[in-house]
């Protein structure tokens, strides 16, 4: 495969794993009740890579932590990364983050600091410091341009399906 042949390579959309375990839907008298979501957390069927995805969707940061559980070097996980998508490692676990903060933010009523932890940004100040830089506004203007009405908790973390 060509690095240049970018049809060969997998997108962001095809290896993101979402962090949401349910879906909030409305019975005919409008009661709003979970349903459980079927999450892919195998997209690739290469168990290194599906850990890594798992792994991201986690909060895990850094990848010499991954490499290290999967019996491997930081430095062939990153060959791996850039062989399915054609980014440099650093560049997919950029927008893979940027996708999951943008996830929480949207449909969950998570302070900013519940953000920053589930997604592996660690702090508040981190998340504020993160969006500036990726988005060019705060954590809570990211919210206010992405969120629609109805998004807040059309998703759930945890399965609250009965």
């Amino acid at each position: 495969m060509k690095i240049a042949d970018k049809g060969k390579f997998m997108s962001l959309e095809q290896l993101y794993i979402s962090p949401f375990r349910s879906k909030r839907s409305f019975d005919d008298n409008g009661q709003a009740y979970y349903v459980s979501l079927e999450v892919e957390i195998h997209p690739t069927g290469i168990y290194s890579v599906d850990y890594l995805l798992q792994a991201l969707t986690n909060g895990e940061t850094l990848l010499k932590n991954i490499a290290k559980h999967l019996g491997c070097s930081g430095r062939d996980l990153s060959g791996l990364i850039h062989c399915l998508t054609g980014m440099p490692s650093e560049d997919f676990r950029m927008k893979y983050r940027q996708r999951l903060v943008d996830d929480l933010l949207r449909y969950t009523p998570l302070s900013l600091a519940e953000v920053a932890a589930h997604s592996g940004i660690g702090t508040e100040r981190n998340l504020y410091n993160f969006c500036r830089r990726q988005f060019g506004c705060t954590p809570h203007e990211r919210r206010q341009r992405i969120r629609r009405l109805g998004d807040e908790g059309r998703f759930s973390l945890t399965d609250q399906s009965l």
